[in-house]
């Protein structure tokens, strides 16, 4: 049994693919103003510097909505210059970091085998899910319970889109939640001013190069771990096991580029990335677009082998400053928030201390002197955490 290549998948229809409310997210981001709004109805924006005005239905029911959306997409084609597809793809990365993967390869048909296709798609999941853990703690290979974050996010964030032409690509939808609230670090720090210290802000409105959401988080890892990992699997690599772990390769991610790569045919597989422009953009040295050649994807199964064997760091330490400290009244442990540096990101974390450490933690905020705490570091609920600190002490010690 086979699968039809995408040259022969079903059209690209935007009635079908595209719903109002992306077409609205995707108006917010690109210079367009809502000026009248019927709810459940219809919905008025205008673009004045393009001098473009549409009108965006929502009632699939009226008779007329195919029409109008049809003209809403066509003036917005018109003035952005994009059509069709690419159209679809510009509509959905408002809200979403969109990976393209496509599979290079050779057909007679324009089919591959349904197993083949199966098999893509069961990498491209373990890929995703092993740059949510990376992205969280990056590890040499990551255990086999993985962090809450990292499994709601594969379950309820990351969404199959439509299949392009032109090769087998899939396209894959990776949401930004504008709801969802993090805790941000502000653009000062003082740690005197206990109504300075927490400052909650949506991920969307973030400022410039303060912090990214957990979505970007994890697509951006996933590129510079493919890139790493591309580096890696070079005849003579230039990046030593280490340093790719710290930029989010890991043996789960190689293992899936081997699941994915390695089927006769596969000439190569292309993978690229379009940034949602909802958020701030990633690192300037996070790649666009990495490409796997099928000699390289054969290797990885064996690279990521030697990755198992190496020792997985259970144990992380932060070090910064103590900016809140949290306790109950007449308990004798505490959280002590500490804004600083987790491996080579600035991150606040939350470090459950008791008896002579939360003391010492009390001294440190006074004097506002930096500290260590080590421990395992997990993210909950959007949360850096370390649950049980194994040491605390001040920095200069």
């Amino acid at each position: 049994m086979s699968i039809t290549h995408s040259e022969g998948a079903r059209p690209y229809d935007p009635i079908r693919d595209l719903s109002p409310q992306a077409i609205e997210d995707f108006l917010r981001t690109v210079g367009w103003t809502r000026e009248d709004y019927r709810e459940g109805v219809n919905s008025f924006w205008v673009n004045a510097a393009e001098g473009a005005s549409l009108m965006l239905p929502y009632n699939a029911r009226f008779r007329d909505f195919n029409t109008r959306l049809n003209d809403a997409l066509r003036t917005i084609s018109e003035v952005h210059n994009v059509k069709g597809e690419a159209l679809a793809l510009e509509i959905a990365s408002a809200r979403s970091d969109i990976l393209l993967l496509r599979a290079d390869q050779t057909t007679i048909d324009g089919s591959i085998p349904l197993t083949e296709a199966q098999s893509l798609i069961n990498g491209a999941s373990q890929m995703i899910l092993a740059a949510a853990c990376s992205a969280i703690n990056p590890r040499p290979t990551h255990p086999p319970r993985k962090p809450d974050a990292a499994k709601e996010f594969l379950a309820e964030e990351v969404r199959m889109g439509h299949t392009l032409r032109g090769s087998f690509v899939i396209t894959i939808l990776a949401r930004h939640d504008s709801a969802v609230r993090e805790e941000l670090p502000g653009p000062t720090l003082d740690a005197g001013n206990p109504s300075a210290d927490r400052i909650d802000v949506r991920a969307s409105e973030a400022p410039e190069g303060v912090i990214e959401s957990y979505t970007r988080r994890v697509m951006s890892t996933l590129a510079s771990g493919l890139q790493a990992a591309n580096e890696l699997l070079q005849d003579e690599p230039q990046i030593s096991q280490s340093e790719a772990v710290e930029q989010g390769a890991s043996a789960q991610l190689l293992e899936s580029i081997g699941r994915m790569g390695s089927w006769e045919g596969i000439n190569s597989l292309d993978m690229s990335f379009r940034w949602s422009p909802s958020h701030p953009s990633p690192p300037a040295e996070t790649p666009n677009r990495v490409v796997l050649p099928r000699e390289q994807a054969e290797r990885a199964t064996f690279v990521g082998k030697n990755l198992r064997s190496q020792p997985s760091v259970l144990h992380e330490s932060v070090v910064g400053h103590v900016i809140r400290l949290e306790r109950a009244e007449g308990k004798d442990d505490g959280i002590a928030v500490i804004d600083g540096v987790l491996g080579k990101s600035r991150r606040r974390v939350r470090v459950q201390l008791s008896g002579d450490f939360y003391r010492l933690a009390i001294r440190a905020h006074d004097q506002r002197a930096p500290v260590v705490a080590v421990g395992t570091v997990t993210l909950e609920r959007r949360a850096w955490w370390i649950n049980r600190a194994e040491e605390f002490r001040l920095a200069l010690q």
